[in-house]
Protein backbone atom coordinates (compact mmCIF):
# COMPACT_ATOMS: atom_id res chain seq x y z
CA UNK A 1 0.00 0.00 0.00
CA UNK A 2 1.31 3.42 -0.95
CA UNK A 3 0.04 6.32 1.14
CA UNK A 4 -0.93 9.50 -0.71
CA UNK A 5 -1.61 12.99 0.66
CA UNK A 6 -4.01 15.70 -0.40
CA UNK A 7 -2.65 19.14 -1.28
CA UNK A 8 -3.89 20.53 2.04
CA UNK A 9 -1.98 17.81 3.85
CA UNK A 10 1.08 18.65 1.77
CA UNK A 11 0.98 22.23 2.97
CA UNK A 12 0.44 21.24 6.61
CA UNK A 13 3.26 18.73 6.39
CA UNK A 14 5.63 21.28 4.89
CA UNK A 15 4.77 23.79 7.62
CA UNK A 16 5.43 21.21 10.34
CA UNK A 17 8.81 20.24 8.87
CA UNK A 18 9.92 23.88 8.65
CA UNK A 19 9.07 24.38 12.34
CA UNK A 20 11.54 21.67 13.36
CA UNK A 21 14.95 22.86 14.53
CA UNK A 22 16.62 19.85 12.90
CA UNK A 23 16.98 18.72 9.29
CA UNK A 24 14.09 16.44 8.28
CA UNK A 25 13.29 14.44 5.13
CA UNK A 26 10.01 12.59 4.57
CA UNK A 27 9.89 9.64 2.18
CA UNK A 28 7.07 7.20 1.40
CA UNK A 29 7.23 3.40 1.49
CA UNK A 30 8.84 3.39 -1.97
CA UNK A 31 11.55 5.82 -0.74
CA UNK A 32 10.09 8.64 -2.87
CA UNK A 33 10.84 12.05 -1.37
CA UNK A 34 7.55 13.55 -0.21
CA UNK A 35 9.00 16.59 1.50
CA UNK A 36 12.08 18.02 3.21
CA UNK A 37 12.68 21.21 5.14
CA UNK A 38 15.13 24.00 4.35
CA UNK A 39 17.78 22.70 6.74
CA UNK A 40 17.78 19.30 5.06
CA UNK A 41 18.05 20.89 1.60
CA UNK A 42 21.02 22.96 2.82
CA UNK A 43 22.82 19.95 4.28
CA UNK A 44 22.19 17.80 1.22
CA UNK A 45 23.23 20.60 -1.10
CA UNK A 46 20.15 20.02 -3.25
CA UNK A 47 17.25 22.20 -4.33
CA UNK A 48 14.03 21.14 -2.63
CA UNK A 49 11.88 21.35 -5.75
CA UNK A 50 14.39 19.29 -7.74
CA UNK A 51 14.09 16.22 -5.47
CA UNK A 52 10.38 16.09 -4.64
CA UNK A 53 8.76 13.04 -6.24
CA UNK A 54 12.10 11.30 -6.88
CA UNK A 55 13.48 8.21 -5.14
CA UNK A 56 15.80 9.24 -2.33
CA UNK A 57 18.24 6.50 -3.36
CA UNK A 58 18.65 7.81 -6.92
CA UNK A 59 19.29 11.52 -6.61
CA UNK A 60 22.37 13.49 -7.72
CA UNK A 61 25.29 11.00 -7.75
CA UNK A 62 27.78 13.86 -8.24
CA UNK A 63 26.76 15.53 -4.98
CA UNK A 64 29.14 14.31 -2.23
CA UNK A 65 26.87 15.51 0.59
CA UNK A 66 23.93 13.53 -0.73
CA UNK A 67 26.07 10.45 -1.39
CA UNK A 68 27.41 10.51 2.19
CA UNK A 69 23.94 10.96 3.71
CA UNK A 70 22.58 8.15 1.54
CA UNK A 71 25.38 5.85 2.69
CA UNK A 72 24.65 6.76 6.32
CA UNK A 73 20.95 5.98 5.81
CA UNK A 74 21.74 2.60 4.31
CA UNK A 75 24.04 1.89 7.25
CA UNK A 76 21.31 2.82 9.72
CA UNK A 77 18.71 0.68 7.95
CA UNK A 78 21.07 -2.31 7.91
CA UNK A 79 20.30 -3.04 11.58
CA UNK A 80 16.50 -3.33 11.81
CA UNK A 81 16.71 -5.21 15.10
CA UNK A 82 18.67 -2.54 16.96
CA UNK A 83 18.78 1.20 17.31
CA UNK A 84 18.83 2.61 13.78
CA UNK A 85 21.21 5.53 13.56
CA UNK A 86 24.50 6.49 11.93
CA UNK A 87 26.90 9.42 12.00
CA UNK A 88 27.88 11.36 8.91
CA UNK A 89 30.53 14.08 8.57
CA UNK A 90 29.91 16.94 6.14
CA UNK A 91 31.50 20.29 5.37
CA UNK A 92 28.65 22.79 5.72
CA UNK A 93 28.78 26.58 5.91
CA UNK A 94 32.56 26.74 5.88
CA UNK A 95 33.33 24.16 8.57
CA UNK A 96 33.14 20.45 9.31
CA UNK A 97 29.93 19.24 10.93
CA UNK A 98 28.94 15.90 12.42
CA UNK A 99 25.31 14.81 12.07
CA UNK A 100 23.48 11.90 13.69
CA UNK A 101 21.09 10.41 11.14
CA UNK A 102 17.98 8.64 12.48
CA UNK A 103 15.26 7.06 10.30
CA UNK A 104 11.88 6.76 12.07
CA UNK A 105 9.16 4.55 10.49
CA UNK A 106 5.75 6.20 10.14
CA UNK A 107 2.53 4.20 10.53
CA UNK A 108 -1.22 4.76 10.26
CA UNK A 109 -3.57 4.16 13.18
CA UNK A 110 -4.07 0.55 12.05
CA UNK A 111 -0.31 -0.03 12.00
CA UNK A 112 0.09 0.18 8.22
CA UNK A 113 3.45 1.75 7.31
CA UNK A 114 3.28 4.73 4.99
CA UNK A 115 6.77 6.17 5.02
CA UNK A 116 9.87 7.15 6.96
CA UNK A 117 10.99 10.38 8.61
CA UNK A 118 14.76 10.87 8.27
CA UNK A 119 16.24 13.38 10.73
CA UNK A 120 19.76 14.80 10.91
CA UNK A 121 20.76 16.04 14.37
CA UNK A 122 23.78 18.36 14.48
CA UNK A 123 26.25 16.78 16.93
CA UNK A 124 29.14 19.09 16.06
CA UNK A 125 29.17 20.92 19.39
CA UNK A 126 29.26 17.65 21.37
CA UNK A 127 31.99 16.16 19.19
CA UNK A 128 34.05 19.35 19.55
CA UNK A 129 33.74 19.07 23.33
CA UNK A 130 34.79 15.42 23.22
CA UNK A 131 37.87 16.27 21.16
CA UNK A 132 38.77 19.14 23.48
CA UNK A 133 38.36 16.83 26.47
CA UNK A 134 40.56 14.17 24.91
CA UNK A 135 43.27 16.69 24.04
CA UNK A 136 43.16 18.21 27.51
CA UNK A 137 43.43 14.84 29.25
CA UNK A 138 46.32 13.81 27.00
CA UNK A 139 48.12 17.08 27.76
CA UNK A 140 47.55 16.72 31.49
CA UNK A 141 48.75 13.13 31.49
CA UNK A 142 51.94 14.02 29.64
CA UNK A 143 52.62 17.06 31.83
CA UNK A 144 52.33 14.94 34.97
CA UNK A 145 55.20 12.69 33.94
CA UNK A 146 58.02 15.20 34.48
CA UNK A 147 57.08 16.27 38.05
CA UNK A 148 56.30 12.65 38.96
CA UNK A 149 59.78 11.59 37.89
CA UNK A 150 61.39 14.44 39.83
CA UNK A 151 59.37 13.69 42.95
CA UNK A 152 60.23 9.98 42.76
CA UNK A 153 63.95 10.81 42.62
CA UNK A 154 63.59 13.21 45.55
CA UNK A 155 61.86 10.55 47.66
CA UNK A 156 64.61 8.06 46.86
CA UNK A 157 67.22 10.55 48.10
CA UNK A 158 65.27 11.12 51.31
CA UNK A 159 65.05 7.38 52.00
CA UNK A 160 68.84 7.03 51.72
CA UNK A 161 69.27 9.31 54.75
CA UNK A 162 67.66 6.71 57.08
CA UNK A 163 64.76 8.84 58.32
CA UNK A 164 63.22 8.37 61.76
CA UNK A 165 59.88 6.48 62.04
CA UNK A 166 57.75 9.62 61.71
CA UNK A 167 59.63 10.80 58.64
CA UNK A 168 59.46 7.29 57.16
CA UNK A 169 55.67 7.32 57.59
CA UNK A 170 55.45 10.57 55.65
CA UNK A 171 57.77 9.21 52.94
CA UNK A 172 55.68 6.02 52.64
CA UNK A 173 52.58 8.17 52.19
CA UNK A 174 54.27 10.19 49.46
CA UNK A 175 55.40 7.01 47.69
CA UNK A 176 51.87 5.63 47.80
CA UNK A 177 50.39 8.88 46.47
CA UNK A 178 52.95 9.03 43.68
CA UNK A 179 52.05 5.50 42.62
CA UNK A 180 48.38 6.34 42.61
CA UNK A 181 48.89 9.49 40.52
CA UNK A 182 51.17 7.63 38.11
CA UNK A 183 48.59 4.88 37.68
CA UNK A 184 45.85 7.43 37.01
CA UNK A 185 48.07 9.29 34.56
CA UNK A 186 48.69 6.09 32.61
CA UNK A 187 44.97 5.29 32.61
CA UNK A 188 44.10 8.73 31.29
CA UNK A 189 46.67 8.44 28.54
CA UNK A 190 45.26 5.04 27.56
CA UNK A 191 41.81 6.59 27.29
CA UNK A 192 43.07 9.09 24.71
CA UNK A 193 45.10 6.50 22.80
CA UNK A 194 42.30 3.95 22.60
CA UNK A 195 39.64 6.64 22.06
CA UNK A 196 37.48 4.88 24.66
CA UNK A 197 34.60 6.65 26.34
CA UNK A 198 35.41 5.77 29.94
CA UNK A 199 38.32 5.03 32.23
CA UNK A 200 39.06 1.31 32.62
CA UNK A 201 38.71 0.10 36.20
CA UNK A 202 39.54 -3.09 38.06
CA UNK A 203 36.94 -5.04 40.01
CA UNK A 204 38.50 -6.36 43.20
CA UNK A 205 37.27 -6.71 46.76
CA UNK A 206 38.43 -3.99 49.17
CA UNK A 207 37.52 -2.42 52.50
CA UNK A 208 35.60 0.75 51.66
CA UNK A 209 35.69 2.05 55.23
CA UNK A 210 39.42 1.50 55.62
CA UNK A 211 40.16 3.18 52.26
CA UNK A 212 38.11 6.29 53.11
CA UNK A 213 39.70 6.53 56.56
CA UNK A 214 43.24 6.15 55.20
CA UNK A 215 42.72 8.79 52.51
CA UNK A 216 41.10 11.27 54.93
CA UNK A 217 43.87 10.89 57.52
CA UNK A 218 46.47 11.84 54.92
CA UNK A 219 44.96 15.33 54.92
CA UNK A 220 45.25 15.73 58.70
CA UNK A 221 48.53 17.64 58.53
CA UNK A 222 47.24 19.95 55.77
CA UNK A 223 44.06 20.61 57.76
CA UNK A 224 46.01 21.36 60.94
CA UNK A 225 48.31 23.79 59.14
CA UNK A 226 45.28 25.63 57.79
CA UNK A 227 43.49 25.44 61.17
CA UNK A 228 40.55 23.58 59.69
CA UNK A 229 38.82 20.88 61.73
CA UNK A 230 38.84 17.61 59.77
CA UNK A 231 36.24 15.20 61.15
CA UNK A 232 35.95 11.61 59.95
CA UNK A 233 32.81 9.50 60.47
CA UNK A 234 33.13 6.05 58.91
CA UNK A 235 31.00 2.99 59.53
CA UNK A 236 32.29 -0.55 59.77
CA UNK A 237 31.91 -3.66 57.61
CA UNK A 238 31.78 -1.68 54.38
CA UNK A 239 33.16 -4.23 51.95
CA UNK A 240 33.09 -3.10 48.34
CA UNK A 241 34.08 -4.11 44.82
CA UNK A 242 35.90 -1.92 42.34
CA UNK A 243 39.20 -0.19 41.75
CA UNK A 244 40.56 1.13 45.08
CA UNK A 245 43.41 2.99 43.39
CA UNK A 246 41.18 5.10 41.18
CA UNK A 247 38.52 5.54 43.85
CA UNK A 248 41.18 6.78 46.27
CA UNK A 249 42.00 9.46 43.70
CA UNK A 250 38.33 10.47 43.65
CA UNK A 251 38.19 10.67 47.46
CA UNK A 252 41.46 12.64 47.56
CA UNK A 253 40.13 15.10 44.99
CA UNK A 254 36.94 15.75 46.98
CA UNK A 255 38.70 16.13 50.33
CA UNK A 256 41.49 18.27 48.83
CA UNK A 257 38.97 20.59 47.18
CA UNK A 258 36.99 20.86 50.43
CA UNK A 259 40.11 21.95 52.32
CA UNK A 260 41.09 24.36 49.55
CA UNK A 261 37.79 26.24 49.71
CA UNK A 262 37.29 26.12 53.49
CA UNK A 263 38.49 29.27 55.28
CA UNK A 264 40.67 29.23 58.38
CA UNK A 265 38.70 28.12 61.42
CA UNK A 266 36.20 26.19 59.30
CA UNK A 267 35.50 22.47 59.18
CA UNK A 268 35.43 19.54 56.76
CA UNK A 269 33.31 16.46 57.43
CA UNK A 270 34.08 13.12 55.75
CA UNK A 271 31.41 10.44 56.19
CA UNK A 272 31.01 6.93 54.80
CA UNK A 273 28.16 4.52 55.38
CA UNK A 274 25.91 2.00 53.69
CA UNK A 275 22.22 2.21 52.86
CA UNK A 276 20.80 -0.99 51.44
CA UNK A 277 22.90 -1.96 48.43
CA UNK A 278 24.52 1.47 48.12
CA UNK A 279 27.78 2.68 49.66
CA UNK A 280 27.83 6.41 50.25
CA UNK A 281 30.71 8.83 50.78
CA UNK A 282 30.00 12.48 51.55
CA UNK A 283 32.51 15.30 51.92
CA UNK A 284 31.08 18.51 53.42
CA UNK A 285 32.85 21.82 53.95
CA UNK A 286 31.99 25.14 55.57
CA UNK A 287 33.21 27.16 52.61
CA UNK A 288 31.28 29.75 50.58
CA UNK A 289 29.16 27.13 48.82
CA UNK A 290 28.24 26.86 45.14
CA UNK A 291 25.04 28.39 43.72
CA UNK A 292 22.34 25.84 42.98
CA UNK A 293 21.91 27.11 39.42
CA UNK A 294 25.42 25.98 38.47
CA UNK A 295 25.55 22.80 40.55
CA UNK A 296 25.34 20.66 37.40
CA UNK A 297 28.27 22.51 35.80
CA UNK A 298 30.94 21.79 38.42
CA UNK A 299 31.71 18.43 36.82
CA UNK A 300 32.43 20.07 33.45
CA UNK A 301 36.12 20.53 32.70
CA UNK A 302 35.47 24.07 31.41
CA UNK A 303 33.86 25.19 34.70
CA UNK A 304 35.45 28.42 35.93
CA UNK A 305 33.01 30.22 38.25
CA UNK A 306 33.81 33.66 39.65
CA UNK A 307 35.49 33.47 43.00
CA UNK A 308 36.77 29.93 42.53
CA UNK A 309 39.90 28.46 41.03
CA UNK A 310 39.18 27.00 37.62
CA UNK A 311 41.30 24.72 35.47
CA UNK A 312 42.73 21.88 37.53
CA UNK A 313 39.96 21.88 40.16
CA UNK A 314 37.31 21.63 37.46
CA UNK A 315 39.25 18.98 35.54
CA UNK A 316 39.70 16.99 38.77
CA UNK A 317 35.95 16.82 39.28
CA UNK A 318 35.38 15.92 35.63
CA UNK A 319 37.80 12.99 35.94
CA UNK A 320 36.28 12.00 39.29
CA UNK A 321 32.89 11.77 37.59
CA UNK A 322 34.37 9.57 34.85
CA UNK A 323 35.82 7.18 37.46
CA UNK A 324 32.65 7.00 39.55
CA UNK A 325 30.46 6.38 36.50
CA UNK A 326 32.89 3.70 35.33
CA UNK A 327 31.99 1.96 38.62
CA UNK A 328 28.30 2.40 37.69
CA UNK A 329 28.01 4.85 40.53
CA UNK A 330 26.86 8.43 40.89
CA UNK A 331 28.52 11.65 42.07
CA UNK A 332 26.62 14.85 42.72
CA UNK A 333 26.72 18.15 44.59
CA UNK A 334 24.42 19.25 47.39
CA UNK A 335 25.24 22.94 47.87
CA UNK A 336 23.85 25.37 50.43
CA UNK A 337 24.71 28.74 51.95
CA UNK A 338 26.63 26.96 54.73
CA UNK A 339 28.97 25.21 52.37
CA UNK A 340 29.03 22.35 49.87
CA UNK A 341 28.56 18.61 50.15
CA UNK A 342 29.84 16.29 47.44
CA UNK A 343 28.30 12.82 47.51
CA UNK A 344 29.54 9.60 45.90
CA UNK A 345 27.20 6.62 45.69
CA UNK A 346 28.58 3.23 44.66
CA UNK A 347 26.84 -0.14 44.27
CA UNK A 348 27.65 -2.54 47.12
CA UNK A 349 27.59 -5.61 44.90
CA UNK A 350 29.76 -6.47 41.93
CA UNK A 351 28.58 -4.41 38.98
CA UNK A 352 31.54 -3.41 36.82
Amino acid sequence: MKFTFTSDEDRRRAAILECLDIAAILIDIDAVVINLNEQAALILGLDRLDVLGLSFFSLDEDNSHYVNVRAALRSALAYPGGEQQAEVSLHVRGRDHTYLLKPAPLRLDDGTPFGTMITLHDMTYLRDKERARTNLIATLSNELRTPLTSLSLAVELLERKVPDPKQQEIIDTVVEDLGRIRDLSDSLLNVTRDETTSIAVRNVTFDFARLVTAIAKKFSLQAAQKEVALRIHVGSELKSYGDPVKLSWVFSTLIGNALRYTPEGGSVEVSADRSGQVLRLSVSDSGPGIPVEISDLVFEQQWTPDGFEGGHAALGLAIAKEIVESHRGRIFLDSSAEGSTFVVQLPHSRSI
